[in-house]
């Protein structure tokens, strides 16, 4: 109980307050390049503007609204601070932080499993600016030089490990992936078809929000349910 009270007390209201801190600071500072390209001078027609805007905004605007709600029971409060700040959460932070947690056979979404998490997510930014700054050094010329196959076989990297990670969720909880999966299919199906063109832009945003919260509320209810019984 006293280090619940630690972690909960002491420990998150620390997390907030500089993870809150520092992603406003990153918000902030991504917008430098461009007050300093206006402050020289350089500003683009409000018509390309208001174009560029709309283009981008629907994508935004829902991976702004789903993506924190989906990828926070894998983080966790400091993980998700930590992903957001640094960036490749689905290909990296939420591989990194289930593996982690997985390894230490601590449960997602618990307070340890919030600590595992936050230590593999430390981990793995750390690793990724090592591996970064050798793939900007080098990285063009060890691709040259490697086999075609090789270089073919590298697209194959990322489906690989979101199926990993499909496979390890659906092993752990085998009912709601007769769910979550057929659910999925169909949404890409009707997307594939055109059956949601009507949508515009919103079409993609709305495969994945159906998906993820699809499955959240089926999941819920499961748990619900095992509760009552």
């Amino acid at each position: 109980m006293e280090e619940k009270g630690i972690f909960r007390n002491s420990f998150i209201p620390w997390i907030v307050k500089w993870g809150r801190g520092l992603n406003l600071l990153g918000v902030l500072l991504c917008f430098g390049p461009c007050i300093a390209l206006a402050i020289m001078g350089y500003f683009p027609p409000w018509s390309a503007f208001a174009a560029a805007l709309a283009i981008q905004l629907p994508t935004t605007m829902s991976a702004w609204f789903y993506e924190p709600i989906s990828y926070f029971a894998v983080l966790g409060i400091p993980g998700s601070y930590m992903a957001f700040l640094s960036g490749n959460i689905s290909n990296l932070r939420v591989p990194a932080s289930a593996v982690a947690q997985e390894a230490a056979g601590v449960q997602e979404g618990s307070d340890e499993g919030t600590i595992v998490a936050t230590i593999g997510i430390a981990v793995s930014t750390f690793v990724n600016i090592v591996i970064l700054t050798i793939g900007v050094m080098g990285g063009a010329y060890i691709l040259a030089k490697l086999p075609p196959a090789v270089t073919a076989a590298l697209n194959l990297l990322l489906p690989a490990l979101f199926a990993a990670l499909l496979a390890n969720n659906v092993t752990k909880n085998p009912k709601l992936a007769l769910v979550g999966i057929p659910l999925g299919c169909v949404m890409v199906v009707l997307l594939n078809s055109g059956m949601l063109a009507f949508l515009g832009k919103l079409a993609t945003p709305a495969v994945v929000l159906t998906c993820v919260f699809g499955t959240m509320g089926t999941g819920i209810a499961m748990a619900k349910k095992s509760e009552k019984k």
